[in-house]
């Protein structure tokens, strides 16, 4: 099993998606494991989050679903819905494999748009601990936006400290401003990975819930 040093690129967020899918090739083995020692709470908040929210029939796309870890929490709170899986990592598709949750999973970058998938495809879009690694937040909000029907939620996360360095609420704010999205809540700084011995509660994670309008042109 790795050694906590191991997962030292994690604070740095790296944007290049050949150096983050290496990682989590690597990773993916023991990546469960890891996150259950660190204390990693995010996808069982966004499931419950998501279900305030939409019906628990939807059909949900879970963009950068690494093991599963959010497809096997949506199941826990109820959702009886397809949910289909992209990622970047193959070795993280097999493990959600295993779950035997998800409907189709397929290789996916979130830096290469557009995605292929069709629009309005999906009643609802869950992105949770993913965003790390995309640097341009406007294109890719968009993007999810395009694949959710009029009206569906997309629910992502964002580090508290990239949120700031990004400006991540100016890029929602802009977009609800251009009528991509018609309504758009950001919660406070909750608990990321609390365990994580290099940086613990130094770090948290904001929760971005945005509604759909239909247009994104």
């Amino acid at each position: 099993m790795p050694e906590p040093e191991d997962h030292d690129w994690l604070r740095q967020g790296s944007t290049s998606p050949e150096d983050v899918a290496k990682s989590y090739e690597d990773w993916a083995p023991t990546y469960d494991e890891t996150l259950a020692e660190w204390d990693y709470r995010a996808p069982a908040d966004a499931a419950a989050l998501l279900k305030a929210r939409v019906g628990l029939d939807a059909e949900i796309l879970d963009s950068g679903c690494g093991t599963g870890l959010t497809g096997a929490a949506l199941r826990r709170a109820g959702f009886t819905g397809p949910i289909d899986g992209l990622d970047l990592s193959p070795s993280s598709l097999v493990e959600a494999a295993k779950r035997n949750v998800y409907r189709s999973l397929n290789e996916a970058d979130l830096q290469s748009l557009p995605l292929s998938i069709a629009d309005n495809a999906y009643d609802a879009l869950i992105c949770i601990g993913v965003l790390t690694y995309v640097p341009d937040s406007m294109a890719v909000l968009r993007e999810f936006a395009r694949v959710v029907r009029p009206g569906g939620t997309i629910l992502a996360t964002q580090r508290d400290d990239l949120f700031r360095e990004r400006a991540f609420d100016k890029s929602v704010a802009s977009l609800a401003n251009q009528g991509i999205f018609s309504d758009t809540a950001i919660s406070e700084p909750r608990p990321y990975l609390p365990d994580n011995p290099d940086f613990g509660n130094e770090i948290k994670v904001i929760y971005i819930t945005m509604v759909a309008s239909g247009f994104t042109k």
